[in-house]
């Protein structure tokens, strides 16, 4: 298990966001206002699964329970081994989650299918920004023990951002924000592949009911480089 401190995070991003407006580089940006860009790819997404309207992506929650089957949007980019990027994107609920980890999720990945995900996820019958937070409550010399940590989860509100994955070397970090107010909230990070070719982001639903519909919304999906 791979963990970090929130003040360390913290750091991590507040370092990320001061850095030089004019050294920021965007790969790709699409408000979905003309429609859905060229450069996404559908991967087993029918026609009467998603739309664009009124400038943004709508998803139905698809009802498969594996990610690696999940149908999802994807877009590779020239990301180079020890870029550091972000990508982001606004997430909003049209229909309330009713059933155990449903879920919409931004994507992390390479040539070799998904690496990292941040999502808006039913977790006990509420609805919580996943990962969360990992908490040791072991002794020393046990960090390396998973039964060692409690996972807090935060509740997922509109107003505290978009959801968003910060990729630092080998690392990639979960986060949320900027809300109206500009603050962030930090979570989980985990260790990525070191040998990756080629690197890009994607949205994806799962776990929705079979019998009935639910769509979430995208809006302003961007991916920088620093």
């Amino acid at each position: 298990m791979k963990t970090v401190s929130t003040a360390a995070f913290g750091l991590l991003a507040c370092l990320f966001l001061a850095a030089d407006a004019h050294a920021e580089e965007v790969l790709f940006e699409d408000t979905f206002d003309d429609g859905l860009s060229p450069k996404w790819q559908l991967e087993g997404l029918d026609d009467d699964d998603w739309r664009i309207r009124d400038g943004g992506l709508e998803l139905r929650v698809q009802p498969v329970t594996s990610l690696k089957a999940a149908p999802k949007l994807t877009v590779l980019l020239p990301i180079a081994a020890g870029d550091t990027v972000a990508g982001s994107v606004e997430v909003t609920l049209l229909d309330n989650f009713t059933e155990p980890d449903e879920q919409a999720a931004l994507l992390l990945l390479d040539e070799e299918g998904i690496e990292f995900r941040v999502k808006k996820q039913r977790i006990d019958s509420n609805l919580m920004f996943a990962p969360g937070n990992y908490v040791f409550r072991g002794e020393s010399g046990e960090e390396g023990d998973p039964q060692k940590y409690n996972v807090v989860f935060t509740p997922a509100t509109d107003d505290a951002g978009p959801l968003r994955i910060i990729v630092r070397g080998d690392y990639a970090y979960s986060q949320v924000g900027p809300s109206g107010n500009g603050k962030y909230l930090n979570f989980f990070h985990s260790a990525i592949r070191r040998d990756s070719k080629q690197r890009g982001f994607g949205l994806t639903t799962m776990r929705g009911p079979d019998d009935e519909e639910h769509w979430v919304r995208f809006d302003n999906f961007r991916v920088v480089r620093h």
